[in-house]
């Protein structure tokens, strides 16, 4: 079975969620850095890699969840906030960015 390159799976993903998602192209790369264990940098400059079956079916399920809205931040397990890597899942709210104004004040 032929796998898509990195770039091609970022374009599948970001067309799947744009119906859902107002960050389509950042949840698509995100996911696809956590599935291939990679930093955005370097998903971003090997585009043309193929992905392996294992991490092309791990992202399709990644982007299946986040089709149904769950968040990334839940998908992932893990948000950043004030400088700081926090693990969360469904039983904790997300931090948002406007609370880091809050802690500053």
């Amino acid at each position: 079975m032929n796998t898509p390159t990195i770039a091609a799976a970022i374009i599948w993903a970001t067309s799947q969620l744009q119906k859902t998602s107002l960050t389509a192209r950042l949840d698509a790369e995100l996911l696809l850095m956590h599935s291939v264990g990679l930093s955005r940098a370097a998903v971003l400059a090997h585009g043309n890699r193929a992905l392996d079956e294992m991490a092309w079916s791990s992202y399709q399920q990644l982007i299946i969840r986040r089709s149904d809205r769950e968040p990334v931040a839940y998908i992932l397990g893990e948000r950043e906030f004030y400088g700081l890597m926090f693990a969360v899942d469904s039983r904790v709210l997300i931090p948002r960015p406007e609370t880091e104004l809050l802690v500053e004040l």
